[in-house]
């Protein structure tokens, strides 16, 4: 059922017993919540919202303005009002579980008046109407990846940057962000930022599309070398070091904007129980489920 209204329509009424993990807008999931036949499975979980840059756009590549587009955003406003409270801010790509997080990176709160001496400093100052540039965000058709465009095109404007977006079917969608025909995307990572791994796999520079899911081509041979190194380094702890060091670069150059966790949230009908979710958000979970017969 590819529609979420559809969807929830259908646990409502009773012909489905779960909807897909994340699948139902947290307005849907507060709607659905007080019918007694119907509950809510809510855990925290690592599932990430990001925002990829393109690193060869001429604007973008200014390493002041992605820190600044991550200064400009005010996360705690968005979970707070558009997700309802479901997820927690995230400050790196890894989730704060994971044995190789370092706590330690430079963290980027909501700050315009940061923003705006970071956009001066690069050499965009305000035009017309307040405006220093444009820049587009593509979207899939998703409804809530569309209301966080919405709202970041808001909270942006207020620092002089005017965004455009693009919601496109994911086919279309995906192989614009592929081909690196882009500025700005939004999308999640799940599961696979449960191994610093992830780190090879989307910023070294060997892992530019077709190779890998380096989409904003993001060069930085400091980078590349460390993450070659805690590839193949057997002392765990050298490890853990090593990728502290990725960690830092990459928060300091910042070619994602990392957004927030996702907390996992199943709406199944009440019959349905012994619900327990991964963090990570797999379907696991259902070869433990109890369905009750009510």
């Amino acid at each position: 059922v590819p529609d979420a209204t559809t969807r929830a329509l259908e646990l409502r009424k009773g012909s489905a017993d779960i909807a897909d993990l994340n699948s139902l807008t947290p307005d849907m999931v507060e709607a659905l919540a007080p019918n007694p036949a119907i509950r809510v499975t809510d855990q925290p979980g690592t599932i990430i919202q990001y925002i990829s840059i393109n690193c060869e756009d001429p604007i973008l590549r200014h390493r002041r303005v992605r820190q600044a587009l991550s200064y400009a955003t005010d996360r705690a406003q968005i979970i707070h009002y558009l997700l309802r409270g479901q997820a927690r801010i995230a400050g790196n790509l890894l989730p704060p579980n994971n044995w190789a997080y370092d706590p330690d990176i430079p963290r980027y709160d909501f700050n315009p008046a940061r923003a705006n001496q970071l956009l001066d400093e690069a050499g965009f100052p305000r035009g017309p109407a307040g405006i220093r540039f444009h820049l587009t965000l593509k979207t899939s058709t998703d409804e809530t990846s569309r209301l966080i465009a919405a709202v970041l095109q808001q909270q942006w404007r207020q620092v002089g940057i005017a965004l455009d977006l693009h919601s496109l079917e994911f086919g279309t969608f995906y192989a614009d962000i592929t081909h690196g025909a882009f500025q700005l995307y939004v999308l999640r990572w799940i599961g696979a930022n449960n191994d610093p791994e992830i780190f090879y796999y989307v910023f070294d520079s060997k892992q530019i599309p077709p190779t890998g899911a380096n989409r904003g081509r993001y060069i930085n041979p400091e980078l590349d070398r460390l993450l070659e190194q805690a590839r193949v380094e057997p002392d765990q702890g050298k490890r853990n070091q090593l990728y502290a060091q990725v960690q830092q670069i990459i928060a300091r150059d910042q070619p994602y904007l990392n957004l927030w966790y996702l907390d996992n949230v199943a709406v199944h009908r009440a019959r349905l129980t012994n619900v327990h979710i991964d963090p990570a958000g797999g379907y696991d979970f259902l070869t433990s489920v109890v369905l009750e017969d009510k």
